[in-house]
């Protein structure tokens, strides 16, 4: 299937070391895009603070549904932001846990998800310069330090969802510094190694993530967006980690506005 000019999907070059990253353990997955000093230039324009990042679930199992945030530690300004569990009461308050986990000055994304099988939620942060970190969840409402399972070029959002058979979840990560979207393919385990990459839209715009399965063939699905307009593109999983473009299911306003340059 040919692919309009607009949303190029060959897999982007990449060099990168480690095929994967056990939590706690192994080498972490790095991506080297071969970014331009003009994609550099336009990633120093990423506002250097951090908006509001939160994500929700279930962290100590009790059915009542829980708040996990990147925040400032008590009495800092600025510096390094922490990852805050808030345990949710039947009231429709929150008890925050204690944390020591650091996750970066500007963290962009969290998601949260059962990344190493054992049943308990564990949640993934990446930061504006690159890293995805992995916490690991006791069950309880605490968050063990994973490591970095990889580093790009600056994290501006990131989905989960199953895009292969096996059952484990897997990644999408949008990197604004290489104008790319990662595919990282989980193992069950907590490690992710990364499957293949596609080039976003158009340089300079930070694009949006979110995963679904839209056309019920019982894998996850892609829907790409940003804020600057009302376009969105819909990528189709073909259940090997690899999505193709659908343009009937996508809005294009202006296809001439996605031309590469």
């Amino acid at each position: 299937m040919s692919h309009p000019a607009y949303l190029p999907l060959a897999i982007i070059a990449v060099g990168m070391t480690a095929a994967s990253a056990h939590a706690g353990g192994g080498s972490p997955i790095f991506v080297h895009t071969g970014s331009s000093m003009e994609n550099l230039a336009i990633a120093a324009d990423v506002a250097d603070e951090a908006s509001g990042v939160i994500a929700t679930g279930d962290f100590n199992r009790d059915g009542i549904v829980d708040i996990v945030r990147a925040t400032k530690p008590d009495g800092q300004g600025s510096g390094q932001l922490s990852l805050t569990v808030q345990l949710g009461k039947i009231d429709g308050t929150f008890v925050s846990v204690a944390s020591h986990n650091f996750i970066g000055k500007d963290c962009r994304a969290l998601v949260v998800g059962d990344f190493n099988g054992d049943g308990k939620l564990d949640v993934i942060a990446g930061d504006a310069g690159g890293a995805v970190l992995e916490f690991l969840g006791d069950g309880r409402g605490n968050l063990v330090d994973a490591g970095k399972i990889a580093t790009l070029g600056s994290v501006a959002s990131i989905a989960t969802g199953r895009f292969t058979h096996d059952g484990n979840v897997d990644l999408v990560v949008s990197d604004f510094r290489s104008n790319s979207a990662a595919i990282l393919l989980g193992a069950g385990d907590g490690s992710f190694k990364l499957a293949w990459s596609f080039d976003l839209p158009r340089i300079g715009t930070q694009f949006r993530i979110a995963a679904a399965d839209f056309n019920k063939d019982g894998i996850t699905d892609l829907v790409i967006t940003s804020e600057d307009d009302s376009n969105y593109e819909v990528m189709l999983g073909t259940g090997n980690g690899t999505f193709t473009y659908a343009p009937e299911l996508s809005h294009i306003r202006d296809p001439n506005s996605y031309c590469p340059s």
